[in-house]
């Protein structure tokens, strides 16, 4: 008989090995802040950048120059998160159960995380003066809104809306920034204020109903009802955009009807639905027009129109 293990044995132990593996990388990519979000931070640069080409009538397409803006726009939120964390920390961790040493250990590692972050974002945009400025700019709103604003007019609610979701607008805007550098064409502002006003949109949405129908803190402290108002706020922002884009600059047809029906077709969804899906929900899952499929199905829509037009290089 062969003492050669066979087939049979060999297999699952080499699956039983690949699983582990695969587990454990998928542990060390969750505690990657926003490693669940990549894709859509990824789509959303890219397809402001094919925008912006496209108004400015540059059909020459992106080339691996891109790539310093995309890190540095992915960084943006990762500070925008630690931030978020930090300010959060006493809450998530309080006292009486982690204790100073581990609190104030988790608060070393978040600052050294900000540091670097912040650092990272510095080297990628040295010689692009406005993209720098820009970069910089919404680290500092970004650390401002909490520790500033927040601790200087706790009750300030709306005010506060307009601080804190100033943040992810200012990041959007790098975008633009970072195109102007890069040797873009100098838009319009009302075309690209439109661009990032629609990408700032798709992210209110997702931000305002991630955690819709369920028992976790909705932002603002908002009811079910002012939540759904934001909501159709935020759809009805977009479609606006849209339609202001269509104005400024020449789409296919077909991505026209799509740019309007998508946040009509996504507000007649949640409407219909909300009350329905509220019921059965109680908590343990989100409809299924929550989250990030608005933002995933705008994206998919413009690098349909866009990338197979203008093209990567």
């Amino acid at each position: 008989m062969s003492a050669r293990p066979g087939i049979q044995t060999v297999l699952p132990a080499r699956l039983s090995r690949s699983a582990l593996a695969g587990n454990a990388f998928l542990r060390v990519l969750a505690g990657v802040p926003l490693a669940v979000e990549l894709a859509p931070i990824v789509g959303a640069f890219i397809c402001s950048q094919l925008l912006y080409a496209r108004i400015g009538g540059d059909r020459g397409g992106l080339d691996l120059g891109i790539l310093g803006g995309l890190a540095t726009f992915f960084l943006l939120f990762v500070v925008l998160r630690l931030v978020d964390d930090l300010d959060d920390l006493e809450r998530d961790r309080p006292l009486e159960q982690y204790g100073a040493a581990e609190r104030s250990a988790m608060r070393a590692r978040l600052a050294a995380g900000l540091v670097g972050c912040v650092a990272g974002i510095t080297l990628l945009n040295l010689g692009d003066a406005h993209a720098l400025s820009a970069a910089v700019g919404a680290c500092v709103a970004a650390f401002a809104a909490p520790f500033g604003f927040k601790r200087l007019f706790p009750r300030s609610l709306a005010a506060g809306f307009f601080v804190f979701e100033g943040v992810p607008l200012a990041i959007f805007g790098y975008g633009y920034f970072f195109w102007r550098d890069a040797g873009g064409a100098r838009l319009v502002p009302a075309a690209a204020a439109c661009v990032v006003i629609l990408f700032w949109a798709g992210y209110e949405f997702w931000k305002f109903s991630r955690k819709v129908h369920s028992t976790a803190m909705q932002p603002y402290f908002l009811s079910a009802r002012g939540i759904r108002r934001a909501l159709n706020a935020f759809l009805v922002i977009a479609l606006l955009a849209n339609l202001a884009l269509l104005g400024l600059t020449p789409f296919s047809l077909p991505y026209s009807a799509f740019s309007i029906a998508l946040p009509l077709g996504w507000l007649l969804w949640m409407n219909t639905s909300w009350a329905a899906a509220r019921a059965p929900l109680d908590g343990r899952q989100r409809p299924l027009w929550a989250g990030i499929a608005f933002v995933a199905a705008m994206e998919a829509g413009l690098l349909a129109e866009l990338a197979l037009v203008t093209g990567l290089n």
